[in-house]
């Protein structure tokens, strides 16, 4: 009885870490943990490099993606993918650095194939002549489930309270 102990437990454990691993949840947080990696740009990384992070965007973005925030009056609005790509290639070019690291996951809010997730940032988006982004945010992603995987919709981002 006792040899069949150990095994009985190493499935039940690998078990339960195979579910907790696929649900939703820590699903939607790797997702938006590679968003905010793929948007992170170090100060000594490559051109070639930071080109690379462009395409890496487009499999995380829908057709579509409504964008809020308070801070940069011309970053709000409804986009194409490629208008994003376009934009994020461009700060690609253009930023001596940026950074965003999740502070606190709040909630992850799941209804069928739509997601939103909560969440606070550390953000910097270091420019040559200034900082548009630099500080602590609160930040709600919208995501949507497509067939090859989960696909952000919409974001808001607005300075912590």
């Amino acid at each position: 009885m006792r040899r069949y102990l150990i095994p009985v437990l190493v499935v039940l454990v690998s078990g339960a870490f195979v579910m907790w691993w696929f649900s939703t949840s820590q699903v939607l947080k790797r997702r938006t943990s590679s968003l905010l990696e793929t948007m992170t740009i170090e100060a000594d990384s490559g051109m070639a490099g930071r080109q690379m992070k462009t395409y890496s965007l487009n499999r995380l973005l829908a057709d579509s993606v409504k964008m809020e925030t308070s801070e940069i009056e011309a970053a709000s609005g409804t986009f194409e993918r490629n208008e994003l790509e376009s934009g994020f290639s461009w700060l690609a070019n253009q930023a001596k650095e940026t950074r965003f690291e999740v502070e606190d996951f709040e909630t992850i809010e799941v209804d069928g194939e739509t997601a939103k997730v909560v969440l606070t940032l550390t953000g910097l988006v270091d420019l040559k002549s200034y900082r548009p982004v630099d500080g602590k945010y609160d930040v709600v992603l919208d995501w949507r489930k497509e067939g090859d995987g989960w696909r952000l919709t919409g974001s808001s981002w607005n300075p912590a309270r």
